[in-house]
């Protein structure tokens, strides 16, 4: 569903992001993870073509489309309709003088979808992420911060997208909430083949749904593969200190990600 080469983002002479290889198949979630400033969001948001500001090089492909040499009307058609972007605060992208159905339904109109159909993939979407469908008469202000979250997803099923490429989708939600949301994709990656390019530094949140790692530091690639393989053998030094960062409470016998018991 995604495929990326050789990718370089740059500003001027400085490489911000540099990817050599990267692909999501269908129902395969692939996390990237690195502190702040790794390269992790530039290389989302690189996938469809919304880098503003950098040259960016290299082979980009959602699905049959090759993202850097598309026309805007191709890479419009599968914005939404193919792959969708879920960002960490999704109550800032909702119009706070807009109930959530209108919304859905404007956003289903711009994809040729409207009227009865409309209201019928609106319901059922929201259903898909366990909210009830009532919420579609609800103003922005008036759900909390998962619930905005799993509309933000719910959207983009009822827009038919295969891809879903999350950016912290949970950092700004408390921890028992962040588990509903990556409940919720954890569902749709089994039962629907949905396939997930998921931004986060949160290590022990990428290890409960991650079937792929790759670790990005200071723009460019150092440590990628299965999960497991990267949290209990982690080839990188960098990795090894972002694994030992984890927080973890005195006294809790449970175990870090890659932290093997004694």
């Amino acid at each position: 569903m995604i495929r990326i080469r050789n990718l370089a983002v740059r500003i001027g002479d400085r490489v911000i992001a540099s990817v050599p290889e990267l692909d999501v198949a269908a129902g395969e979630c692939v996390a990237i993870v690195g502190e702040s400033g790794s390269g992790k969001t530039t290389t989302l948001l690189a996938t469809l073509g919304l880098v503003e500001g950098a040259a960016v090089s290299g082979e980009i492909r959602v699905g049959d489309v090759d993202v850097l040499t598309a026309a805007p009307a191709d890479l419009l058609r599968i914005r939404g309709s193919r792959a969708a972007l879920v960002m960490q605060s999704p109550q800032a992208a909702l119009n706070p003088t807009m109930r959530l159905g209108t919304l859905m339904r404007r956003a289903l109109a711009r994809h040729g979808v409207k009227g009865g159909e409309a209201r019928r993939r609106a319901e059922e979407a929201v259903a898909a992420v366990l909210l009830d469908p009532l919420i579609l008469r609800r103003y922005p202000h008036q759900v909390s911060g998962g619930q905005a979250q799993r509309f933000a997803i719910a959207l983009a099923l009822a827009l038919g997208a295969e891809v879903v490429l999350a950016d912290e989708p949970t950092s700004a939600l408390d921890v028992t909430v962040q588990a509903e949301v990556v409940a919720v994709l954890r569902r749709l990656r089994d039962e629907r083949g949905l396939a997930v390019l998921l931004v986060s530094h949160d290590l022990a949140l990428v290890s409960t749904i991650a079937d792929r790692v790759v670790v990005m530091k200071e723009g460019a690639v150092v440590e990628s593969g299965h999960a497991d393989a990267v949290f209990s053998r982690p080839s990188d030094a960098y990795t090894r200190e972002l694994i030992a960062a984890v927080p973890r409470l005195p006294g809790d016998p449970g175990e870090r990600p890659g932290e093997e018991e004694t």
